[in-house]
């Protein structure tokens, strides 16, 4: 059996999806959280949770949560570093995306308004299965704004009701 690229797991070509397509880092968060716990779970130091920490701080950006954008962004530059080996970086631009991340953290820093930036891919057959992935676009700002808040939580609630009695249970 022929082992898959860590870069073509559905979980990643998605992150890249939304991260240049859709611009819904929140969704970027969550892709990517969940493939760094089949992957790698409780191990901090991964590419993954780079790139999460990235996601995360574009969320805080664009809401105007600068200290929150420059704290997640700072520690995503840190664990990029830390990790700059793994097979996570291979197929797209690690120097122009944290030349991009290091300009961003700037106008975080000078409390500039949100901008964008892409991931570039350099590997042609990922970046296909990036451009072939059909995803709805969510074109309501204020929903990919605030989507922490306006998404459903029954889940995770009912998830931490199931933890809090477990412990209670010890």
């Amino acid at each position: 059996m022929i082992a898959l690229h860590p870069t073509f797991h559905t979980s990643f070509v998605s992150f890249l999806k939304h991260f240049n397509e859709t611009f819904d880092y929140f969704e970027c968060h969550e892709l990517l959280e969940d493939y760094w716990k089949e992957v790698s779970p409780r191990h901090k130091k991964h590419a993954l949770t780079a790139l999460i920490l990235l996601a995360t701080s574009m969320y805080h950006w664009r809401r105007g949560n600068f200290s929150g954008a420059i704290k997640t962004m700072k520690t995503s530059l840190k664990r990029m570093d830390e990790t700059k080996n793994s097979p996570f970086f291979e197929n797209i631009n690690y120097q122009k995306l944290t030349e991009n991340m290091n300009l961003a953290l700037e106008l975080m820093t000078s409390s500039q308004d949100f901008q964008t930036f892409y991931i570039e891919v350099t590997n042609p057959s990922l970046q296909t299965l990036v451009n072939n992935l059909d995803i709805e676009m969510n074109d309501d700002l204020h929903f990919l704004i605030h989507k922490h808040m306006l998404r459903d939580r029954s889940e995770i609630l009912e998830e931490r009701d199931r933890e809090k009695k477990k412990r209670d249970d010890l």
